[in-house]
């Protein structure tokens, strides 16, 4: 029997991960961003049925970061053609790291169009030190992942630059590229080493900077 040959009977089956984290009434913000406020507007007592107002930054939970957040001509989220928002993605194990390089993005395989980085900082999401700095990409290797083809990068921490960082190199560096940026990713753990089809949709917002997004990463298993 060939290798390739599947035994009857064990059929693949889809595997679905959600990769991202709900939105919940007093999620703790990026340092200087709105709150997020979620109230009850009308109820089933009163109105006869439920509503809910929401309130919330457009870089609020797991969202897209487009070239048009820090670039004044740059490239709105609602202006990328759909196709822009679905990848084979590659997950890379970072927990290890003190930072990103050339080495350790060998490590990537070709033909994947975006890249995941799993640092275990999603453990932290809604604690003070979730706003440390994770290992951080060099701009090194953020050059050859680009020069490769990629345009979708996504952390499970708040930022690709560090905190404290006014310049924001890497984000910038990623936008000249009009590559898109990911943030607040959760579930890594669970797609850490393998490649995966991604679908990162976000809210269709007239002219943002960026969105609040689903991401559900789906592979054979």
């Amino acid at each position: 029997m060939s290798s390739e040959t599947k035994p009857e009977g064990k059929a693949e089956k889809s595997v679905y991960v959600d990769l991202s984290h709900s939105i919940a009434d007093g999620d703790r913000p990026y340092p200087g961003d709105p709150p997020t406020v979620i109230r009850q507007w009308s109820s089933l007592e009163t109105e006869h049925f439920r509503l809910k107002q929401l309130s919330f930054g457009s870089h609020s939970a797991t969202h897209l970061d487009s070239p048009s957040h820090l670039v004044a001509k740059g490239k709105s989220l609602d202006s990328f053609l759909p196709c822009s928002f679905f990848h084979e993605a590659f997950t890379l194990g970072i927990q290890h790291c003190r930072s990103i390089g050339k080495e350790q993005v060998q490590a990537i395989p070709f033909g994947v169009t975006a890249v995941l980085f799993f640092s275990g900082w999603q453990g932290r999401w809604n604690s003070e030190s979730y706003f440390e700095d994770p290992p951080l990409l060099t701009e090194e290797a953020t050059t050859l992942l680009l020069e490769r083809g990629i345009r979708l990068f996504g952390f499970d921490s708040s930022s690709c630059d560090a905190l404290d960082s006014e310049s924001l190199p890497i984000h910038h560096l990623i936008f000249s590229y009009e590559g898109l940026i990911l943030e607040n990713l959760n579930n890594l753990d669970r797609v850490v080493g393998r490649t995966v089809s991604l679908v990162a949709l976000p809210l269709l917002l007239d002219d943002s900077d960026g969105a609040p997004t689903r991401v559900i990463a789906s592979y054979k298993a």
